[in-house]
């Protein structure tokens, strides 16, 4: 038993030593990267896919008055078109020619039924009612030979051409096809007039609407264009299953834009300056989020409330002036207090 206790006596002299220096020990400092808050303007963006098409508002359809022909045909779909450029030669059908000759002569022969009413009146051998009755049969007769005038029915062929600079949509007709009076022959839209149809998720409609700014920019590479939303609609499109945000496109703008192309879309919500910090000095835990701010070499932690994140920063409110210095890396490893030493200062 004595023994015993001389064993442990001894051991507990060999290790009071130990743990007095280990006391005395200065606690080790945490490698951490650091950088200043600073004051920035940040954006809150997000991001959406659309096709390019023609302005609706500016499509125009080129019928014909009258039945005819097609005999040459200049376009072909979806190809580009200056103003008055031709686009397709229609001929007059047989009909036609022979309904305007017989209006010509109901024309004629309405004149000379009139010259003898008036002179049969002056002669007093004929009634003013037949002399008004001669007088509305030539009118009639005019204007019937008019309205096929207007027509182009006294044309033997007519020429359509482009009414200003577009890109053939639709095209329902090909050489020595039949055609009839009003049938539709292409379909041209506006080559400076496009709109760029965006497609929201149905839960972000509630965040845009019309005039927010947004930056449009080719998929498969090209100029960003800047812009602003024009519409938001309010029903799902059943194509896309999307809610589509139009954005109008006019001018030099709209001209180098090829309907059906892919665009990107980042419709900016909104913008504040703000203090910021790097994203990864911001943590959470059960408390909320802090970030650890560096005072005499030492981390001390700060509660914060996050706001916009844009481009690896984001926004905070706390107890931080710009310019504090914030642990970015290496926080995860700290506790309130703790020492730290500074591998780099980052984000000036």
């Amino acid at each position: 038993m004595n023994r015993t206790l001389r064993r442990l006596a001894t051991l507990a002299a060999c290790l009071l030593p130990l743990t007095a220096a280990a006391v005395g020990a200065p606690a080790p400092r945490v490698l951490v990267t650091t950088a200043p808050a600073t004051l920035r303007t940040l954006a809150e963006d997000i991001t959406v896919y659309g096709k390019v098409e023609p302005d609706p508002e500016r499509l125009r359809a080129l019928t014909t008055l009258r039945p005819g022909e097609i005999t040459r045909l200049w376009v072909g779909l979806g190809q580009r078109v200056a103003a008055g450029e031709r686009l397709l030669e229609i001929a007059t059908a047989p009909q036609s020619r022979m309904a305007y000759t017989q209006a010509q002569g109901k024309v004629a022969s309405a004149r000379i039924q009139l010259q003898q009413n008036e002179d049969l009146f002056r002669q007093q051998l004929s009634t003013r009612g037949d002399l008004a009755n001669a007088r509305q049969a030539l009118a009639n007769a005019e204007a019937e030979l008019k309205a096929l005038e207007r027509q182009g029915a006294g044309k033997s062929s007519d020429v359509l051409r482009a009414p200003e600079a577009a890109v053939v949509t639709q095209l329902d007709v090909a050489p020595g096809a039949q055609v009839q009076a009003g049938q539709p022959l292409l379909m041209l839209g506006a080559q400076r007039h496009v709109w760029v149809r965006l497609g929201l998720e149905p839960e972000e409609v509630a965040r845009v609407h019309a005039g927010m700014p947004v930056r449009l920019q080719p998929v498969f590479g090209g100029a960003a264009i800047d812009a602003r939303v024009a519409q938001v609609h309010a029903v799902v499109n059943p194509a896309t299953h999307l809610v589509d945000a139009v954005v109008r496109l006019e001018g030099d703008a709209a001209s180098g834009m090829v309907p059906g192309s892919w665009m990107r879309g980042d419709i900016r919500l909104h913008s504040a300056h703000v203090l910021a910090v790097p994203r990864s000095a911001v943590l959470t835990d059960r408390g909320g989020s802090y970030v650890f701010r560096v005072n005499d070499g030492r981390a001390r932690r700060v509660a914060v409330t996050t706001g916009i994140e844009a481009g690896g920063w984001i926004a905070v409110r706390g107890a931080l002036d710009a310019g504090d210095v914030i642990v970015t890396s290496g926080n995860y490893e700290l506790g309130d207090g703790m020492p730290v030493r500074k591998a780099a200062e980052t984000g000036r």
